[in-house]
């Protein structure tokens, strides 16, 4: 499972939507992509997808080109792309038969929609006109449609978007159970959520990828809150030190230190802590890059 982006541009006349885009990723695993409204994230997905064509660049879905061979390549491709509608005298019953044989299946096709039906967790409305779905319905069944076929890349377009706290938490912990097996690529614009699901994350602006955690400075950092005066301290497993305003540091250890190592050699240097824990700066890179 593998997609290779080269120079993915998109424009509609002068306005530039998607700019000379590059990106590998192969899976398993799940990747994030933030960014504020019009950066270019869906757009991004609807090229991966073939809902519409480059104006330059390629996407190649397992060493295949999306937009030549689109058959070919879609085969191993599921996506959920913005906000999702049926017709309305439908149940969802019928359009996940529908999407069923659209993807080729021909045998087993209930067993394929129960599996579906339990997996996004809509068995007990799936006999519903979908007209009568609230928002948060319409997602869990677009979900499953996505998934039809078990496809090993599944593309989604904030898929936790009108759904409520619980099932916000159904959806997240669904996409870290796929992402065990499958590549998953994600827009959302909730940091906590990229947090909480991706291994990998993308930050979009003005149609360029500003910032990938896995070329960027991606290392391990603590926050300690202290108490009492705080001078400086000579260390061998501490490679940086920044203060922040008031009683409290940002801790860079050394490579493959444990926290505890920085914890004991703080004590060691007469520093009185109140509080250790992890230190993420993902929402100070997004602000500092789409401000």
């Amino acid at each position: 499972m593998e997609i290779k982006i080269n120079n993915l541009t998109k424009r509609y006349g002068k306005l530039v939507a998607l700019n000379k885009i590059n990106m590998e990723a192969s899976g398993p695993g799940c990747i994030a992509i933030l960014g504020p409204n019009g950066a270019g994230k869906t757009t991004m997905l609807k090229l991966i997808s073939n809902i519409i064509k480059p104006t330059e660049g390629s996407v190649l879905i397992n060493n295949i080109n999306v937009s030549d061979y689109p058959e070919r390549a879609l085969k191993y491709l599921g996506a959920l792309i913005e906000q999702p509608e049926f017709y309305y005298y439908l149940n969802g019953y019928e359009i996940l038969r529908f999407a069923a044989k659209v993807k080729g299946i021909k045998n087993n096709i209930d067993e394929e929609i129960k599996r579906l039906a339990d997996l996004t967790d809509i068995k007990s409305y799936l006999y519903r006109k979908t007209g009568t779905y609230s928002r948060g319905m319409k997602q869990r069944l677009a979900l499953a449609v996505a998934m039809v076929g078990n496809p090993e890349i599944i593309i989604l377009d904030e898929p936790t978007f009108g759904l409520d706290p619980r099932g916000m938490a159904y959806i997240r912990d669904l996409i870290k159970d796929l992402s065990r097996e499958k590549l998953i690529i994600l827009s959302t614009h909730l940091i906590y959520e990229a947090r909480e699901v991706s291994n990998r994350t993308l930050i979009i602006d003005h149609g360029e990828i500003k910032y990938d955690s896995i070329k960027n400075d991606n290392k391990k950092r603590i926050l300690v809150t202290f108490d009492g005066p705080f001078n400086g301290i000579k260390s061998d497993v501490i490679e940086d030190i920044k203060n922040l305003d008031g009683n409290k540091m940002i801790i860079t250890p050394v490579e493959s230190v444990s926290n505890y190592d920085i914890i004991y050699d703080l004590i060691k240097n007469n520093v009185k802590i109140k509080s250790v824990q992890e230190y993420d700066d993902l929402e100070e890179k997004y602000i500092s890059i789409t401000s």
